[in-house]
């Protein structure tokens, strides 16, 4: 009688207890955009080098012309920014201003001119919580006309985000660009082929284009496991078009004459942490 009682209380007990709230999708993005926020202070400790393939291909994806590979690092400017140097060309063209400064190197180059930038994705409006530590982006009619150009952007993303359990840092983005929200003018400054030449040019972010990042961490090896940090180290853009003349990448112009194809980009990015004994230059990163 005595074991019956205590099951009759032990269900009571239970009952009683509860259920655990699972978090929103808003709050688990809010959370990943502190853990993205908070990445982004470690980056002084770290270089990269990222190694990329830029093939164009048909719409059944039959390659149609392989473009020169290209491995670029990550430099920092007087003015602490980072921007991206050529290290080496696959086609063997010298690189611009190897041996010069950071700034130099980096010249009419602008990190922020890009619209569509994680930061911003993790401020999506609209969002759904597909799964424990998944969250879908939805396309956001509402925000296609906004003043700032990375909310025009990210509106027109449709997307899912997967967080790491542990941390909430977002290691896996993918979507694609339901709207016309990222394309727009920007200008090109050409390194290659003579002096440098300043031209206007349209982003390559037009409606259908579609991509894919990795995020993997990168542990300290210094004893100071808060220095430890998250890096892309895998990226998939597919961007097709109806009619391109040209492509350029890495202030390098690429001539063309394509209908109905589409540019195809995959990247892999190594990290190198600075050592304890290294001093950061900031005209140009250590390799």
């Amino acid at each position: 009688m005595l074991i019956c009682r205590c099951r009759q209380l032990a269900g009571l007990l239970l009952a009683a207890i509860p259920a655990i709230a699972q978090p929103s999708a808003a709050d688990l993005l809010a959370k990943a955009q502190a853990a993205f926020d908070s990445n982004r202070r470690q980056e002084s400790h770290w270089n990269w080098t990222t190694a990329e393939s830029h093939v164009l291909v048909d719409g059944s994806g039959r390659m149609l012309r392989r473009l020169p590979d290209v491995t670029v690092e990550s430099v920092i400017r007087q003015d602490g920014r980072r921007c991206n140097a050529v290290l080496s060309w696959g086609d063997g063209v010298a690189p611009y201003k190897l041996n010069e400064d950071a700034d130099t190197r980096c010249s009419g180059r602008d990190p922020v001119d890009p619209p569509l930038r994680v930061e911003s994705l993790l401020k999506s409006a609209k969002i759904k919580l597909l799964g424990d530590f998944t969250i879908a982006i939805r396309h956001d009619k509402a925000h296609l006309h906004d003043p700032q150009p990375e909310v025009r952007c990210t509106a027109s993303v449709e997307g899912v985000v997967r967080l790491d359990p542990a941390t909430f840092f977002p290691v896996h983005l993918e979507g694609k660009l339901v709207d016309s929200g990222c394309e727009g003018e920007t200008w090109a400054e050409l390194h290659y082929g003579g002096a440098p030449v300043r031209l206007p040019s349209r982003r390559g972010l037009l409606k259908g284009t579609s991509f894919r990042m990795e995020f993997a961490l990168q542990p300290d090896k210094y004893g100071k496991p808060e220095n430890s940090y998250w890096i892309s180290t895998e990226q998939h853009w597919d961007r097709p078009f109806s009619q391109i003349g040209g492509i350029i990448y890495e202030n390098r112009r690429f001539e063309l004459n394509l209908r109905n194809a589409a540019w195809v980009t995959d990247s892999r990015t190594a990290a190198q942490e600075f050592g304890v004994q290294t001093s950061t230059r900031f005209d140009t990163v250590p390799k």
